[in-house]
């Protein structure tokens, strides 16, 4: 069951795989969240598309494939191939902590949105995955993360990924430091999971508990995140002058060939186009710029995208899209070459230092500008609300 039951979600995994999940494994928890990809009648957000999913969920604990465990903080591990483990803890961080600002966003949350996960959340009386949040954790604590040596783990799963994924349970001296070292922070900031927050303290308020009980929360340190970009693709727009473009706009720039393992440095863009590949220094940005402005997505967005494209608003414009910043560069060129797509800019991560200063600044972040990993499974671990 530590195999079969969790899933990927939307988001993290193309749609058509998630589909064939659902219908295929009838363990597989994306039949909670997602019923209608087993039934193409149920309508998301209908009284159908919540009592199916409750029915799904029912049938997984009645089968004994997912277990209960009493209240606890887990050690969460996740290993990816090549890459030091990440470590965090799980635990309940309070609504009110969230409605009242000391957990702080970078991102717009939809209420349309907030309200049908709260509903599903109600549905459920559970969630199914944590909200991933991160500071400067104690230097104390970060380093009992990485020493802990614990036996008997609660599961271990390797995903479909390849990545092995372990949680175990903490006794009760670890969970009172773990707690006391946690509590010096002013402040957490989310990095994954804003509309999951938005949405359980909303259901938590409703039920005059958002006080007494929390949102899962998966807390790491800030440092510890991988962190990716996300590029922009540009699709029916012509062949563009690009070189005459930044020769107009006054941008230092040199020709090259970007290959995979480019790493683009701050302050910076490379732009792939029919026309060969560009690295173009931005300079550095105007201190007087608020969070936002510094940023290079935003710089790229309001120095070249109107005089280029004549796009103003990367969010409204059908001629853009988003692609992961681990997406090889050689299937970019590939995409370009074939028409796909006309040009795309390649941008360097942001530093959650970065994330954090936009939060501060009670500032949202640009449309798809962060991809932070870990990314957690869909029903690995399940807050009940009982």
């Amino acid at each position: 069951m530590q195999q079969s039951v969790p899933t990927y979600g939307s988001g993290k995994l193309p749609q058509s795989i998630l589909e064939s999940l659902a219908k295929e494994n009838p363990d597989s928890f994306i039949r909670v969240v997602k019923p209608q990809y087993v039934d193409a009648s149920i309508e998301q957000g209908t009284d159908r598309f919540y009592q199916q999913s409750a029915e799904n969920l029912n049938a997984l604990i009645d089968g004994g494939k997912i277990v209960k465990q009493g209240p606890a903080i887990y050690l969460y591990e996740q290993k990816q191939p090549g890459a030091k483990p990440l470590r965090g803890v799980v635990v309940s961080v309070s609504a009110a902590s969230y409605l009242s600002g000391s957990v702080k966003k970078h991102e717009n949350v939809l209420e349309s949105k907030c309200h049908r996960l709260a509903k599903h959340v109600a549905a459920l009386n559970s969630v199914a995955e944590p909200v991933l949040l991160s500071n400067k954790l104690p230097d104390s604590l970060l380093d009992s993360l990485h020493h802990l040596e614990l036996m008997n783990p609660v599961a271990i799963t390797i995903c479909a990924l390849g990545f092995e994924h372990t949680l175990w349970g903490l006794n009760d001296e670890q969970s009172d430091a773990v707690i006391s070292s946690l509590e010096t922070l002013d402040s957490l900031y989310i990095a994954d999971g804003h509309h999951r927050m938005a949405a359980v303290s909303e259901f938590l308020l409703k039920e005059g508990k958002s006080d007494s009980q929390g949102v899962m929360s998966l807390i790491m340190d800030r440092d510890e995140l991988l962190i990716k970009s996300f590029h922009r693709l540009l699709k029916n727009v012509g062949d563009v002058d690009v070189e005459a473009h930044l020769q107009k706009s006054g941008l230092a720039y040199c020709k090259s060939n970007l290959l995979d393992n480019e790493i683009i440095e701050p302050n910076s863009v490379a732009i792939i186009s029919r026309q060969g590949d560009y690295l173009v220094g931005l300079g550095e940005s105007d201190p007087r710029c608020d969070a936002v402005g510094k940023l290079e997505v935003n710089r790229i967005e309001t120095l070249l995208f109107p005089s280029m494209f004549g796009i103003s608003d990367t969010s409204k414009d059908d001629r853009m899209a988003f692609m992961r910043g681990d997406t090889p560069i050689h299937q970019i060129k590939m995409m370009i070459e074939q028409g796909t797509y006309d040009c795309a800019f390649v941008l360097p991560a942001n530093s959650f230092g970065q994330v954090m200063e936009v939060a501060d600044q009670g500032l949202t972040m640009p449309p798809k500008s962060t991809w932070v990993e870990p990314k957690l499974l869909t029903g690995y671990i399940t807050q009940l609300f009982d």
